[in-house]
């Protein structure tokens, strides 16, 4: 029913493609993070279409990843972002199901708080080759051999882009998580919004639309909720309580003949 009135929308915002982008393809960015019900994305976009454009790939509008996390066995990575300590990592293997593309990422928090996102074309089959190996090691400082997948997980994304004021809004929804033995995770009819921007600022035209769209700004890391959700009383997580605890309310305010929805 919502995908209807959002692809409805979508038809109608100028595309562009992955080669297009470039003040607002920001590898190196501010970001800034909030939650919306699905219900509320049509009239979003609706809203954005004349400030935005869209990724377009193969046709679709609409985009597929999913991604396996790589941490130390004690989730130093998780426990780093938890404690808020800077200078920080994640590592991933992302599958771009859409082109049938995948990387291996490392995204780095440094002392500013802006984040760096770099990458290496690689395929699964190719994740302990001398190259994904090397990468690793020489951003993050420690071996691939002393980490282990901890986390799976999907979604799918609606990526916007502005070239004039070098912004990106990417919104992801449908998502879910996975151990390797376990049943998945939904966290069904939310959205997560996401403004990438060379610097932060609110003269941009999502600001614009922010307040009057109930648009709530969340402290949302996927990495860490995903793992918050998977490991529960296994792992700390008192940082994320609050972000854990909106999203429980709004999971359950959107589907309240769900109450195995509830997470908190």
């Amino acid at each position: 029913m919502h995908m209807n009135s959002i692809n409805n929308v979508l038809s109608r915002i100028e595309p562009y493609g992955l080669k297009d982008l470039k003040d607002a393809n920001l590898m190196d960015r501010v970001d800034s993070k909030f939650i919306v019900p699905l219900s509320n994305l049509a009239g979003i976009l609706d809203e954005l279409q004349g400030s935005y454009r869209v990724l377009e790939i193969n046709g679709n509008r609409v985009s597929n990843y999913t991604n396996q996390y790589y941490d130390t066995q004690p989730l130093k990575f998780y426990h780093d972002h938890h404690d808020g300590n800077l200078n920080r990592f994640k590592v991933r293997h992302r599958q771009y199901v859409d082109t049938k593309t995948s990387f291996l990422e490392i995204k780095h928090k440094d002392d500013e708080g802006r984040t760096n996102k770099t990458r290496i074309n690689i395929t699964k089959e190719q994740l302990h080759n001398t190259e994904a190996l090397d990468f690793v090691l020489d951003s993050v400082g420690i071996p691939m051999e002393d980490m282990n997948i901890s986390q799976y997980s999907g979604y799918q994304r609606i990526a916007l882009a502005n070239e004039a004021t070098a912004e990106r809004l990417t919104i992801d929804f449908n998502l879910w998580y996975a151990l390797e033995t376990e049943e998945k995770i939904k966290l069904p009819n939310i959205c997560i919004l996401e403004l990438k921007q060379a610097k932060k600022s609110t003269d941009s035209p999502f600001y614009s639309l922010k307040d009057s769209a109930n648009i709530l700004p969340l402290s949302f890391s996927k990495y860490c909720i995903g793992c918050a959700l998977l490991y529960k009383d296994n792992l700390k997580s008192d940082r994320f309580t609050s972000t854990l605890n909106k999203l429980n309310d709004m999971l359950q305010q959107n589907n309240p003949l769900n109450a195995n929805l509830a997470i908190s």
